[in-house]
């Protein structure tokens, strides 16, 4: 359909005024000036599109930097031109003086950000990165020939010096992400394909606009453009993708939008559908988010490839990776969900020129045969990305709720190579009540290799921490763990996990991977920063302070090997700093936390006088006695301040008041579950009976205790002091009542007392699944 020009304004006339003005203007910015505002605003009663202050942002932030190719030096004309409107249309009277300077100076406000926001690698498309290089070189950028001839130039370049031309983000240190670089590729993929989509939208819009409305004085911006047909079909999509394209090579260069994306498409990848790596990236991001909150301390350390070579060398020799290469060579061998694969992450493209969708090599296989170590990170997360969206999909290992896989893999990230066990995870995922503090028996076999078995009861038992499983236990559980042993060993295939039987755990490729995409993920986000996911040698330069801090939100497996690493090397001086940093700790709700580090530390290998240097310290001092006498050191009883014996006897009960609720829980049979008549006897005895052993040595016995309790963790110990409030003995059970009552007031005050608009930051181990299940495990 022949239908004139698009967006078509009487712009001569407005140059000319300008000229006489004294303030000639750049005629290709004035054309996308006006024609971008057109698209945005229905009043062009001068002729020309009449500017506000909401239109000018939006012009100068978000429409000009998906639209205009401009060398950085050209970049003011844009400005002069908007500005030049505003007088313009003040002279026609569709202004007055004083909104006329109102809007001027508000131009003139937002010009830096125009700057940054036109020069920010981030917000490039390809149509405009390349437009805004050939005009630095001086190349005329409205004439179609010069334009292809520029790109065909370019292309014969060597492949390094289009990539420093191009100047996406080099590979940064360790503390950076390598696959930087890649992720503004993936960038400027999506945004061009976003913006040609919404110029296309915008032009059917405006043209309904024509059909359905009467603007009096105003010519047509889209004459002649079909609206659909008489019973309501939609129009041509085609049509309007294609006067995009026109309307675009204005504000670029001619003919570039289809050079870009026929002969030259391997110049500017990404245009076809969203790159993985920035679902990746963002999924990940919000996890991370959701389990921490803004601000959050940073995660346990994990191992990594030795350096980005190894990276590299460890993603080329994933058996994923060698079966994609030979796809490259031999297109036609490769079976369906490789090829699925291939074609996602741009390895394979199917050809334009063949009608029977023969596959021909994408831009993505120079990356794989050629790449730096950091695109060759940035493929491996597009890789990985496709990978879990096809395990989503497939039967055998299909998702039961959004993001489920990814969820997994950032909970084994959390973990720090600490290894897992298919059953128990199984066993966590299909709602069985497995013990937390439960730490599977180091002796405990499984096959090594071969398909997945679920182990035998005995053995089940051993891993979940619920004795006495039977056969139809297992039975039971079989199809959740061998659906999980099968995304494991999928993963397997790109070389990001690694399993043994029933252990398995992510590889340091696993854990590089999902490491750039967390860094990639929360790049833009200003309440998380680079030392959110430290490597192991910047925490090792920490301080111990800050190791403290961290350490106690981290699994205790992570928290073992990072604090002994921390410590191997150091001496003494090294525990001494670390026994201040767990001394110094304020007081709080994170300050058992802290304390229970210690618990993770080899004792032994401690300097013995560093421990007794501990005795007379009034929170650890406790700790530091009885640690010394399992070691078989005397330790100075009297040396030790009765704070801390308190500080001590609070962190027991609570460990023996968590471990009598989790039996209590196992335990529950239905009726007593449903309140049924079944007797059951008080589960907390325990709890009772290790109250009045230290009682029983406690001056003034066990009300004075209580007393102690209560002052010694007064944010930790109300758990107790509630179950104590049950307690046989009821002088014991009413001063543990007033005690409870007393520290919850206290902590009620001291949360309507905070500032109004204060936030507390969840803190939360993210759980291995989402699912919730009324199901229990009773032996």
């Amino acid at each position: 359909m022949n239908s004139g020009t698009p967006l078509s304004l009487p712009l001569e006339p407005f140059l000319a005024w300008a000229e006489h003005r004294g303030t000639p203007l750049d005629p290709r910015a004035a054309d996308a000036v006006t024609g971008l505002l057109a698209l945005s605003t229905g009043h062009r009663r001068t002729g020309l599109p009449e500017p506000t202050e909401h239109l000018a942002e939006e012009l100068l932030h978000i429409l000009l930097p998906l639209y205009a190719g401009a060398a950085p030096a050209e970049l003011p004309g844009y400005v002069e031109v908007l500005l030049a409107l505003v007088d313009h249309t003040r002279e026609k009277g569709r202004l007055n003086a004083k909104r006329q300077a109102r809007l001027a100076a508000r131009v003139r406000e937002l010009a830096d950000g125009f700057t940054e926001v036109m020069t920010a690698q981030g917000r490039t498309t390809w149509p405009r990165l390349y437009a805004g290089l050939m005009r630095a070189e001086g190349v005329d950028t409205g004439d179609a020939d010069a334009v292809r001839g520029w790109l065909e130039s370019f292309a014969a370049c060597p492949r390094p010096e289009r990539e420093a031309a191009l100047g996406f983000s080099a590979p940064t240190t360790a503390d950076g992400s390598a696959a930087m670089g890649s992720w503004e590729r993936a960038l400027a993929g999506e945004r061009t394909r976003r913006a040609r989509s919404e110029l296309a939208a915008r032009l059917h819009l405006v043209a309904l606009d024509e059909r359905d409305r009467s603007h009096p004085g105003q010519d047509p911006l889209m004459p002649g453009a079909p609206l659909g047909a008489p019973d309501g079909t939609d129009p041509d999509e085609d049509w309007y993708e294609t006067q995009a394209a026109v309307v675009s090579d204005r504000w670029t260069a001619a003919g570039l939008d289809a050079l870009l994306r026929g002969p030259y498409a391997h110049l500017a990848p990404g245009g076809r559908h969203t790159a993985p790596l920035l679902g990746m990236a963002a999924s990940l991001a919000q996890e991370h988010f959701e389990c921490f909150g803004e601000d959050p301390d940073p995660l346990a350390p994990v191992p990594l490839p030795e350096s980005l070579d190894a990276l590299a060398g460890a993603l080329r020799a994933a058996p994923l990776l060698r079966s994609l290469t030979a796809a490259l060579d031999r297109p036609e061998t490769a079976d369906e969900p490789l090829a699925r694969l291939a074609l996602a992450v741009g390895l394979l493209l199917e050809s334009p020129d063949r009608p029977d969708g023969a596959l021909i090599e994408g831009p993505a296989a120079v990356v794989l045969r050629e790449g730096a170590p950091g695109e060759l990170a940035g493929l491996g997360l597009d890789l990985l990305g496709s990978l879990l969206t096809q395990l989503a999909e497939d039967e055998e290992t299909a998702e039961e709720y959004r993001g489920e896989h990814l969820s997994r893999l950032y909970f084994l990230y959390q973990e720090a190579g600490t290894a897992q066990s298919v059953a128990r995870q199984a066993a966590q995922r299909d709602g069985w009540a497995v013990p937390p503090s439960c730490n599977p028996a180091a002796d405990v076999r499984t096959p090594a290799s071969g398909p997945y078995e679920l182990p035998d009861p005995e053995t089940l038992s051993a891993l979940t921490g619920l004795p006495g499983l039977t056969e139809d236990d297992r039975d039971e559980l079989r199809p959740v763990a061998a659906r999980l042993a099968r995304v494991i060993d999928r993963l397997a295939g790109l070389g990001v996990t690694e399993r043994a039987g029933d252990t398995f755990t992510l590889t340091p490729l696993g854990h590089a991977l999902l490491r750039e995409g967390l860094l990639l993920g929360t790049a833009n986000l200003p309440h998380i920063d680079l030392g959110a996911f430290p490597t192991e040698e910047a925490v090792r330069a920490w301080d111990a302070g800050r190791l403290v801090a961290a350490a106690q939100w981290w699994p205790s497996g992570a928290a073992r090997k990072t604090l002994g690493d921390w410590l191997s090397g150091r001496g003494a001086d090294g525990w001494s700093e670390l026994f201040a940093a767990l001394a110094d700790s304020p007081a709080g709700p994170d300050a058992a936390r802290r304390r229970a580090l210690l618990g993770v530390l080899e004792a032994a290998a401690a300097p013995v006088p560093v421990w007794e240097t501990l005795l007379d310290d009034p929170v650890l001092g406790e700790h530091a006695a009885r640690t010394l006498r399992t070691l078989g050191h005397r330790a100075d009883s009297i040396r030790v301040p009765e704070a801390a014996r308190a500080t001590y006897l609070a962190d027991w009960f609570e460990e023996v008041r968590l471990t009598a609720a989790l039996a209590h829980r196992m335990a529950e049979g239905p009726d007593t579950a449903d309140g049924g008549e079944g007797e059951v006897l008080d589960p907390y005895h325990a709890l009772y009976a290790a109250f009045d052993e230290a009682a029983a040595g406690w001056p003034g016995g066990g009300q004075a205790l209580v007393t102690a309790l209560a002052v010694a963790d007064p944010y930790g110990v109300p758990p107790v002091l509630e179950q104590l409030s049950r307690h046989p003995d009821t002088a014991v059970a009413e001063e543990a009542w007033r005690g409870a009552r007393a520290l919850r007031a206290e902590a009620h005050s001291r949360s309507t007392g905070r500032a109004k608009g204060a936030k507390t930051a969840s803190r939360g181990r993210p759980q291995a699944g989402k699912r919730q299940k009324k199901k229990r495990k009773r032996h």
